[in-house]
């Protein structure tokens, strides 16, 4: 049975570190994927911001699950070496920040393009890999819209070929994109290093509530407890309210069943509704662990 660990990108909840660090403490979470922090990418904060950041986090009693890094979010035609520079931060970043994993993509490929760009992904994949290796640090990949990545083939093709590279199942990227997120978690499975939690419906192009949508998290969670004893990280990404890092990551226009006054209470609403849907899949809190 799985140990399931919740974190989350808590620059949905607030820009400053003292807002995401009090959002994460009224929810009782312990841990963060840092992505913005006063809109300015994790990665590329100065190595003593960055120990001013991890002195913050370690006083409220925040440790770091993975670096949200957009690493590989570029188009392939790009040049690799300025990118390899950028993984080079993120992978100091990662120490400094006191964790093993780092959140990354398989790059912008147009989508009519896919086989001819194939080769050119696993290449670049294969040197960022090696790259992080040799630093302890583990590359997870993230399904994302309009990379080689975004549907479950493509998916499997990268987890089963790359055998260093882990998996983040993302069901709201799944479904905002028309795929199969049961498909998704099957084929992610066998690499899993943690989940990304938010749901869609993809009719609406919407973001919903975890257990709202399409994205069929019950059912994921269902199937990581059957695969693993170890613990797991559901990261929450709530997408329920337009925050200020959002514009420059993604272009969906966000969409949703529910409104928010602030990014605060959107957040709270998400991290309700996970551990609502956890409860209801007979999971209880145990400590740092929700688990059967």
């Amino acid at each position: 049975m799985a140990k399931f660990i919740l974190s989350g990108f808590a620059d949905e909840a607030g820009d400053t570190l003292d807002a995401q660090i009090a959002a994460l403490q009224r929810n009782g979470i312990g841990f963060i994927e840092p992505r913005a922090i006063e809109k300015k990418g994790v990665i590329f904060k100065t190595d003593a911001e960055l120990k001013e950041i991890r002195r913050q986090l370690d006083d409220g009693g925040i440790r770091v699950s993975s670096i949200g890094s957009p690493i590989g979010k570029y188009p392939i035609d790009e040049p690799l070496a300025p990118h390899l520079d950028d993984l080079k931060r993120a992978l100091n970043c990662a120490h400094i920040l006191g964790t093993n994993l780092i959140r990354m993509f398989s790059f912008f490929v147009p989508q009519d393009r896919l086989a001819e760009c194939r080769n050119e992904v696993m290449d670049r994949l294969s040197v960022m890999l090696e790259t992080a290796k040799a630093e302890g640090i583990t590359l997870c990949h993230e399904n994302e819209s309009k990379i080689y990545g975004q549907m479950p083939d493509e998916v499997e093709d990268l987890l089963t070929n790359l055998p260093d590279l882990g998996g983040i199942f993302d069901p709201a990227n799944y479904r905002m994109n028309g795929a199969d997120a049961a498909r998704g978690i099957d084929v992610t499975l066998p690499s899993l290093r943690y989940a990304h939690i938010k749901d869609a419906i993809y009719s609406e192009q919407a973001i919903v509530p975890a257990g709202e949508g399409e994205g069929r998290i019950a059912e994921a969670l269902a199937k990581i407890d059957r695969h693993t004893d170890n613990a797991v990280f559901l990261s929450l990404e709530p997408h329920l309210h337009i925050f200020s890092a959002y514009a420059a990551i993604d272009e969906h226009e966000l969409k949703g069943r529910h409104s928010f006054q602030s990014k605060g209470e959107a957040f709270d609403f998400a991290v309700t509704s996970l551990k609502n849907l956890l409860r209801s899949e007979g999971f209880s809190e145990n400590g740092p662990f929700w688990s059967k």
